[in-house]
């Protein structure tokens, strides 16, 4: 029986969703899983299965800096490893995000397999429907036994990166400082505020905190926007990125045969759907 071990960074949920959708297939393929949270990037692994998949979600065409530490502090291994990324549109400069994560991999001297790369619905920039958003992921549903069994027989599914890919990467790379700086700025509304405190509680790098009746934000954000995604009166803004701010859960059971592809990025959803 082969041993998987799936480690997860999920701002929202999107990630963690697929990811557990990989944990089921490769459950049913006869594969012993264990599926466990990447929160700050500082979790320690003492040993790594016959097999490891990252998960996480595309930052700015990169890996989010905590998936990336996470990384650089596994252990020495041998195992297979593989990505299973999740971002908001099928687009091919996205396909370079893994650099930093492959480059730990193969410095640790894992056997590095290949990536997986589903698409979801937006957390920031904007509000995907509800209809649009289960077609997302009843596609991700579709295609992860394809995963399962690439992953349960270590084959490779390694695609070619386009130059364009690397450059945007590269230039983009500037948000993970972006996301630290832009972190300090954002505010709680206090007149919607409900003091339920889970943005304290929940924020992967402790990065808020609450005293004499002020949130404070400190140097350590990831931009994942799980705060302000979940809060659930909508109190928060998100800094200069505040025209990018969506709040609030998506009905993943909306029916996904209504969705309609509007004209963003319209040919690349197309085509994402329409593959098989």
């Amino acid at each position: 029986m082969k041993k998987i071990d799936i480690y997860v960074f999920s701002g929202t949920g999107n990630t963690m969703m697929c990811a557990k959708e990989l944990e089921k297939n490769l459950t049913e393929l006869g594969a012993e899983v264990a599926v466990r949270r990447i929160e700050n990037g500082k979790e320690q692994v003492e040993s790594v299965n016959d097999t490891i998949v990252v998960c996480y979600p595309v930052h700015g065409f990169n890996a989010p800096t905590n998936v990336i530490n996470f990384c650089k502090n596994l252990p020495e291994s041998t195992a297979e490893a593989y990505i299973l990324k999740t971002s908001g549109e099928p687009l091919s400069i996205n396909d370079d995000s893994s650099l930093k994560v492959v480059k730990s991999f193969k410095k640790k001297g894992y056997a590095y397999k290949g990536e997986f790369h589903f698409i979801m619905p937006y957390n920031m920039i904007f509000r995907h429907t509800d209809e649009m958003a289960a077609k997302m992921y009843q596609t991700a549903k579709k295609r992860m036994p394809i995963a399962a069994k690439v992953v349960l027989n270590g084959e490779e599914h390694i695609k070619k990166i386009p130059a364009k890919a690397k450059i945007v990467r590269g230039i983009v790379s500037i948000e993970h400082w972006g996301a630290r700086f832009n972190g300090r700025f954002f505010k709680v509304d206090t007149d919607k505020c409900v003091k339920c405190m889970q943005c304290v509680k929940n924020c992967p790098m402790q990065n808020i905190t609450y005293k004499d009746g002020k949130f404070k934000f400190g140097g350590d954000c990831l931009l994942c926007t799980r705060c302000s995604f979940n809060c659930p009166t909508d109190a928060f803004k998100i800094g200069i990125m505040e025209f990018m701010h969506v709040n609030g859960k998506y009905n993943f059971n909306a029916d996904p045969e209504k969705a309609e592809i509007g004209k963003y990025c319209k040919k690349a959803y197309t085509e994402y759907f329409n593959e098989q």
